[in-house]
């Protein structure tokens, strides 16, 4: 007897995405494979795994049967989990699909294609210059189809299998109409993803799970074809994929989009008039957030570098299989970060009632200005756990281990996160948490130290027997010009504070083998207090073999190059790096703070 189904609820259509959500994780290596546009950074089916993921831990325990409720669920979780230029066309395609079935309990094939039309329409209008051949071509043939097609017939098993060939035909004609894929011999791999979460439905509607998967569509020259093409392709105009998640009060999508157009390309807005899913890629992705945060309130960020990407795809810079992970307090200068490819986890910065994400939406600069200005309560605060979350799952997926350093967990909460972090993530066997037990330019050198012995290749037990090694042979100074920022951080007893700062005590602080504060000198006056500093740090440097040094400086770059300049005369050999101090720290020492970290060999 043949299987019809004549309305699908929410039970029913959750099941669909389960299953969709499988097949793409299935195909995600081959979508990888043959993405290519708008950039050749081999994402596209991580980024359209990470999104349907996303909305299957959210709904697997959603038991309502009203598609309405479903689906707003469905949407909500495809915004905060959308990855990628798909992603975020795929959750406002989702988001489509809820606001036209809003008070629906169940739906008919009439009612369902109506609904998939206004979601295929939504999702052409997310993207800011969009292009056929893509995605959003495959999505709105299809839908058209399933228009005319509900008339014709009540059943939704017909519907779907019949409306699957003619995405599949739609598929196969976009290198037509985009020029990009048919000189690398691939179809689009956004429109790709759209037809295997097809494919998933109708393996559960004719089978009720989910089959091997069958490369159907794509040909075994393409991958040749492909590679050929990608040795030739030069760099995405813009560097950073830059998307971040943010609410406020009747959001506007045009004025938000005109404002962003002049900062990069690719870009695609999602959401609602309360949540919006910002992507675009961008040279700068602190201006970026800047001109969203006047709209509402950021509540996630995420910057990938796509020339490092691309530049992996084509086989220009080897796969590591150690990933690099540090908090946003190592202070080193952003060509290390880039050199190393170092994924940097934000510590908070609280002004007042606002957050801001260290290095990403503040500056250095601005916290210092808020510091000096009367009423502004700054402070600091650890990276949300979601972040390091984010991060180890990214990593997890394409590296055999992540090593991730930060500063000591008697100075800050963040340790203790990344290691709840690591441990209860599924990757969790691949994470190695160190506790570096120093912080600023200290915990800077020690994360370079791990990049070096990465790229050395060494083995992974070596790798951190040498770090520790590293750790247990580093030392810090940090000059503080002013007691009140400790004061008022917390850091410093009141009534000792009170006290050294009537007779002009200038301390320098250091941290020692457990990674506590301790006070390594307290002199009166600037300039003794930059004396000391480098006295100190010569000191511990002449008692080891083949020292290097890290210089930070909140604002005063005249007092690092002075530090660097000292260094030289007495150390001519060793190997000096100087780097703005992050606003973190600006946070607890002001102005005119300073840090040398020394490190022996």
């Amino acid at each position: 007897m043949k299987i019809q189904i004549k309305y699908i609820n929410g039970i029913r259509f959750r099941r669909f995405i389960m299953t969709s959500a499988q097949r793409i994780e299935q195909n995600k290596a081959h979508l990888n494979d043959i993405n290519v546009f708008p950039v050749a950074d081999g994402d596209t089916g991580t980024n359209l795994a990470i999104t349907m993921n996303n909305i299957v831990e959210d709904v697997q325990d959603f038991r309502q049967s009203s598609f309405d409720l479903t689906m707003q669920q469905i949407a909500k979780s495809a915004l905060k989990g959308a990855r990628g230029n798909s992603g975020a066309i795929l959750a406002q395609f989702f988001q489509g699909l809820a606001e036209a079935t809003r008070g629906m309990s169940r739906l008919t094939t009439v009612a369902f294609s109506q609904a998939a039309l206004k979601a295929a329409r939504q999702a052409h209008m997310a993207i800011a210059e969009p292009c056929e051949g893509t995605i959003i071509t495959v999505m709105r043939d299809w839908a058209h189809y399933i228009s005319q097609m509900a008339h014709k017939t009540p059943d939704f098993v017909e519907l779907f299998k019949q409306s699957l060939h003619k995405a599949k035909i739609s598929l196969l004609k976009t290198p037509e109409k985009l020029a990009i894929l048919k000189e690398a011999g691939v179809v689009d791999a956004g429109a790709e993803g759209f037809v295997n979460l097809l494919e998933g439905i109708v393996d559960f509607i004719e089978f009720g799970r989910l089959r091997v998967m069958k490369q159907e569509i794509s040909r075994p020259h393409i991958g040749l074809q492909k590679q050929s093409f990608l040795q030739s392709l030069e760099k995405s105009k813009f560097r950073f994929c830059t998307e971040c998640l943010f609410e406020g009060d009747n959001l506007d999508r045009n004025l938000i989009k005109e404002r962003l157009s002049r900062l990069g390309d690719s870009q695609v807005i999602a959401g609602s008039k309360e949540q919006l899913k910002i992507h675009i890629h961008t040279d700068n992705p602190d201006l970026v957030f800047s001109e969203i945060s006047s709209f509402g309130t950021i509540l996630e960020t995420k910057i990938d570098d796509m020339w490092e990407q691309t530049g992996k795809v084509s086989g220009k810079i080897g796969l590591q299989k150690i990933a690099l992970v540090a908090d946003s307090t190592c202070d080193l200068p952003e060509e290390l970060i880039e050199k190393y490819n170092i994924k940097i986890v934000p510590i908070a910065v609280q002004v007042n009632e606002k957050s801001f994400l260290d290095r990403i939406d503040i500056s250095t600069k601005e916290v210092v200005d808020f510091l000096e200005t009367p009423g502004c309560h700054v402070t600091t605060s650890q990276p949300p756990y979601q972040y390091f979350e984010d991060i180890y799952q990214e990593l997890g997926e394409e590296n055999e281990t992540i090593i991730s350093i930060h500063l000591p967990g008697k100075l800050s909460g963040t340790y203790q996160a990344a290691c709840t972090a690591g441990k209860q993530n599924k990757y969790r066997d691949k994470i190695k948490v160190i506790d570096a037990k120093t912080s600023t330019v200290g915990l800077g050198m020690i994360v370079v130290q791990a990049a070096r012995l990465i790229e050395s290749g060494i083995p992974l037990n070596q790798l951190i027997e040498r770090l520790n090694h590293h750790i247990r042979n580093s030392k810090l100074f940090v000059s503080i010009p002013t007691l009140k920022y400790l004061i008022r951080s917390g850091r410093l007893d009141k009534i000792k504070g009170f006290i050294g700062s009537l007779i002009n005590l200038k301390p320098v602080i250091s941290l020692n083998q457990d990674g506590e504060f301790e006070e390594a000198a307290k002199v009166v006056g600037l300039r003794r207090l930059w004396d000391k500093t480098l006295e100190l740090a010569c000191q511990f440097a002449a008692g080891k073999e083949n020292p290097h040094f890290a210089i930070a400086h909140i604002e005063d770059i005249d007092l690092a190059k002075w530090y660097e300049k000292e260094l030289k005369n007495r150390f001519p050999q060793a190997e000096i790096f100087i780097s703005e101090g992050s606003p973190a720290l600006s946070v607890h020492i002001g102005r005119g703070g300073a840090a040398i970290a020394i490190m022996g060999g």
